[in-house]
């Protein structure tokens, strides 16, 4: 069995810790930057300085952040190092793989082949990559699209702030217009934007059915509000893509779950092992 370091010890690396497959490689230690980690263990995983963790002498090291320049920062860190082995770049097996789009491909598949009746929705649009996903999935279908298309609002903030769920930003998200959406989608027509604060965009929809869901509005407030809209609006063996239900940097996810059980009674819900900690929540049949 070979052994392996992962530097960077993130959501991104935590999560990828679980896709190792520990028939041939044991994962030794996280390198990481961060004073605030260093001596804590991830899942019985020791988080050292990367020249400690390089310095263990591992088989393989996987950089295990998305964006270019980080990565290319941490490599020369590790190589400054002395390390001079084989390396794995995360931001190259994402663009590869998609766990969370495979998934939705197959949700897509049973939702049909059952003949589950219903619109699909998105709480969460940004810049529509989910919801191209989503409209290409169900060309027949109509897609409600919520979103301030402004980014996150002020009043989400401050709820946010209060719970310590996280560090989110007023107006965050904000590089984006529905305009921009659209020109995504390869059946527009399908499309129904609501645009402004979730749950008052809903108004005039409380008798509509639901087959498929995407809730990825980040944050506690409008996660709570679209599970109490949308779940009870599920038809039968509908499903929700729930994002970031086990993402440490937006724990307020899981927090609304949590409180949504404790309201409606438990959910059926699968946590997935994506880089973002999605979940996928099945309405009974």
């Amino acid at each position: 069995m070979k052994t392996l370091v992962i530097l960077g010890a993130g959501q991104f690396g935590r999560s990828c810790s679980s896709l190792i497959n520990t028939e041939f490689f044991r994962i030794t230690a996280f390198g990481d930057n961060s004073a605030a980690l260093r001596g804590a263990f991830l899942d019985r995983i020791p988080v050292l300085s990367v020249e400690e963790a390089v310095a263990s002498g591992p088989d393989s090291v996987l950089i295990a952040v998305s964006d270019e320049e980080r990565s290319r920062a941490l490599l020369q860190q590790a190589q400054a190092a002395g390390y001079s082995g084989p390396v794995l770049f995360l931001r190259d097996l994402r663009q590869l793989l998609d766990i969370r789009s495979a998934v939705l491909c197959r949700m897509a598949d049973r939702l049909e082949s059952g003949a589950v009746a219903g619109a699909i929705g998105e709480l969460g649009v940004y810049r529509g990559f989910t919801a191209r996903k989503l409209n290409a999935l169900f060309p027949r279908r109509p897609l409600y699209l919520f979103d301030t298309f402004e980014g996150f609002s002020a009043r989400d903030i401050k709820e946010e702030t209060a719970r310590s769920c996280s560090f989110a930003r007023e107006g965050e998200f904000s590089d984006t217009s529905e305009q921009l959406v659209l020109s995504l989608l390869p059946f527009p027509e399908q499309a129904v934007i609501r645009k402004g604060f979730f749950p008052d965009t809903a108004e005039g929809l409380e008798h509509m059915t639901y087959a498929l869901v995407s809730l990825d509005a980040d944050l506690y407030a409008p996660i709570l509000a679209g599970l109490r809209y949308f779940y009870p609006r599920l038809s039968p063996g509908g499903m929700i893509l729930l994002h970031d239900y086990n993402n440490g940097r937006f724990r307020g996810v899981r927090q609304a779950a949590d409180e949504y059980e404790a309201e409606a009674g438990p959910l059926s819900l699968v946590p997935l092992c994506d880089l973002h900690g999605t979940a996928v929540i099945v309405k009974p049949a």
